[in-house]
């Protein structure tokens, strides 16, 4: 839809195929129906973390967020630099993206996925189950396979790679952590603030901080999902292992709500057990975390030494098997090879008049706002080089 505008703005007149019965329902779904639309953070990106550089820095948050305010979004900056959309409503960003769209008189064909693009002289086709389209320029901005039904599931990747772009193999990301079910047995539905550090057997690989939500398959929340990326991987290699500081719920260390230095997890043992020890004047050894922390934690730590007290409360292990799946990931890590595409244009360097935008390259982001200010910038920066003379031409049913 940013494309499209953006090309609109240059005087072409695009038009979208949409694979999906409506268009933008992924927009509806984004920051739990708030839409955490960008970050005015500095960029916190992964795969060719080099291209989402260059991409912004063509096109920069603030030209994203003008885009929008001239669409008529009011939005607000919260904690972190996350920008939503003033009412609070997911459905107000696709509103004024729609509202436009058809003010411009701008058509949306859908459940018309593409299903192959071909060149055809000067021009590029584009074939769907019931017509062929041919144009000076096409834009892939299919998205990638995150999110169940909302994504894909990979057929689009084939639409580049048979025109001879290489895929980086997809792979959930921004998803929750799988645990040894001994290890967060009894805990499921307990929300507590937390530091979470994720190790390859005793080497710290990357932490991230927040609220963790115990599930009976491991464990959820934005702070455990921050670090999927790095523990699919490791999962799959084995010894992937997740230490959980409960010192920020005990009031010994600052809550924070973000990424944080990797670093030993057994850093606030010696903070905890001064806590311990000194309620040990007040408080009978089985009621201890009486009053400091919820019963589930409580009753699955009864009985411990206050020394093994201590080791559980600052680093608490939860072996990682592996992540949820596509179907519960936020975005897709991988994709075509975003070194491929001309940064400043995102014009394929193999096929002249192909251009790609959004989660269908490689790249991907921290929760946040990051992945979708990418797809807006990358969206505007390909409608404005793609746009080019000429109707675009219906070949058939």
């Amino acid at each position: 839809m940013t494309a499209a505008l953006s090309a609109s703005n240059q005087g072409a007149k695009p038009l979208i195929l949409e694979g999906a019965p409506r268009i933008g329902r992924k927009i509806l779904a984004s920051g739990n129906g708030r839409c955490n639309l960008v970050n005015m953070g500095e960029p916190r990106f992964y795969g060719d973390a080099a291209l989402a550089g260059q991409v912004l820095k063509n096109c920069p948050v603030e030209a994203v967020l003008s885009f929008f305010h001239r669409l008529g979004l009011a939005t607000v900056e919260e904690d972190g630099g996350r920008v939503y959309p003033g009412c609070g409503q997911a459905a107000a960003v696709l509103d004024v993206l729609r509202f436009e769209l058809e003010r411009r008189h701008i058509p949306i064909i859908t459940e018309s996925p593409a299903l192959e693009i071909q060149k055809a002289g000067n021009l590029l086709r584009v074939k769907t189950r019931t017509a062929a389209y041919e144009a000076p320029c096409v834009i892939a901005a299919c998205g990638g396979m995150a999110g169940g039904k909302l994504g894909h599931n990979g057929d689009a990747y084939s639409l580049l790679t048979r025109l001879g772009h290489r895929l980086i193999a997809p792979r959930p990301a921004l998803t929750q952590l799988m645990g040894e079910k001994n290890a967060v047995k009894g805990l499921s539905g307990l929300r507590l603030p937390a530091r979470l550090t994720l190790c390859s057997g005793n080497r710290p690989v990357s932490a991230a901080q927040g609220e963790v939500l115990f599930t009976d398959y491991g464990v959820s929340g934005v702070c455990a999902m921050q670090l999927s990326r790095d523990a699919e991987g490791l999962a799959k290699k084995g010894g992937a292992m997740l230490y959980i500081d409960f010192s920020p719920m005990l009031g010994l260390t600052d809550r924070i709500y973000d990424r944080v230095p990797a670093e030993n997890p057994f850093a606030n043992e010696e903070k905890v057990l001064a806590c311990l020890k000194e309620r040990q004047h007040i408080l009978p050894k089985d009621a201890l975390l009486c009053g400091l922390a919820p019963r589930l934690l409580a009753e699955k730590l009864r009985g411990l030494p206050v020394e093994k007290l201590a080791k559980m409360l600052s680093a608490f292990p939860v072996p990682i098997t592996g992540v949820r799946g596509f179907e519960n990931a936020q975005v897709t890590a991988g994709g075509i090879a975003g070194s491929e595409f001309f940064p400043d244009t995102l014009q394929s360097r193999k096929i002249p008049g192909l251009y790609a935008a959004g989660e269908i390259l490689d790249v991907d982001g921290d929760c946040g706002g990051y992945n979708l200010l990418f797809a807006f910038a990358s969206g505007l920066i390909a409608g404005k080089a793609a746009a080019k003379k000429g109707p675009l031409k219906e070949k058939g049913a």
